[in-house]
């Protein structure tokens, strides 16, 4: 009897350790051991999603685009970019004009990125951030774009929150509501639930629709009107991690606050170590 308890204790630990790492991506487990996982995966990560990669550009890019035809060169934040799968369809449409700040915990998410958007890195700049808050000034953007990624927070209140608050009344919000399809029954919101969430924080003229199986795709504007952001740089909007100030000097391996002389290094493949 003592046998048979000891094998379904280890088979009861692996579900959980499973589950946990594969199927919640590590979300109980700390930013800094997220992080490290998603290091591991970077390098396959793109494979499981190829096929609804290959419709980005109609499914993500093109609604976007047609929401901002008013913002000629739109700032955007991509905030848990992965492998810049959005950034990739923005930099790669013919109409997009704008710069991107994309963002992710994993410096191994955003090598891949880096590679892959080699010949658009004149229009991205590249920051690891492990938590919120964000390290940005209130309505720093013209756009926000959080994609499957709400559902890998413990409250989606705490990002939302943040989101809305970078970003500029009047801009837009791109996100996704996790499907029942997803099997995450507990972080999944009902349309309803979801739309009564984005009010919450300031969000009007939602549109739901399909985007592949374990997603729905969400575009929303932040309530208010305010003039576009426009030309900008990461080093125009980040907030020094020491001091909170936004005055640096940039040399091509390293940020410098000029306020509290923090540095912060940047990686040969462009990535802001912040």
């Amino acid at each position: 009897m003592n046998w048979f308890i000891g094998i379904a204790v280890l088979v009861l630990i692996g579900y959980i350790i499973d589950r946990e790492i594969y199927f919640y991506e590590g979300t109980h487990l700390g930013p800094r051991v997220q992080a490290w996982l998603y290091d591991r995966w970077a390098k396959k990560y793109d494979a499981g999603k190829h096929d609804s990669q290959q419709h980005d550009p109609q499914m993500l890019a093109e609604p976007l685009l047609n929401t901002l035809r008013k913002v000629p060169t739109p700032f955007v934040l991509d905030f848990a970019t992965g492998t810049g799968r959005l950034s990739y369809a923005l930099l790669n449409h013919s109409d997009f004009n704008g710069r991107i700040v994309a963002l992710d915990l994993s410096q191994g998410m955003l090598e891949q990125a880096s590679s892959k958007l080699k010949e658009n890195l004149h229009r991205l700049e590249l920051l690891r951030h492990l938590s919120l808050p964000l390290p940005f000034p209130d309505s720093a953007f013209d756009v926000v774009c959080a994609l499957e990624v709400l559902e890998l927070f413990s409250n989606m209140e705490e990002p939302l929150a943040e989101l809305s608050r970078v970003l500029r009344p009047g801009g837009i919000l791109l996100t996704s509501r996790g499907t029942e399809a997803s099997g995450r029954k507990a972080r999944v919101k009902s349309k309803a639930d979801f739309g009564s969430l984005l009010k919450k924080y300031g969000f009007v003229n939602f549109q739901i629709a399909p985007w592949w199986k374990l997603f729905d795709r969400v575009i929303s504007v932040k309530n208010g009107v305010s003039d576009s952001i426009g030309e900008r740089r990461l080093a125009d909007v980040y907030q020094c991690p020491a001091c909170r100030q936004i005055h640096w000097t940039k040399d091509v391996s390293l940020l410098k606050c000029g306020n509290c002389e923090k540095v912060l290094s940047i990686t040969k493949d462009g990535i802001l170590l912040g």
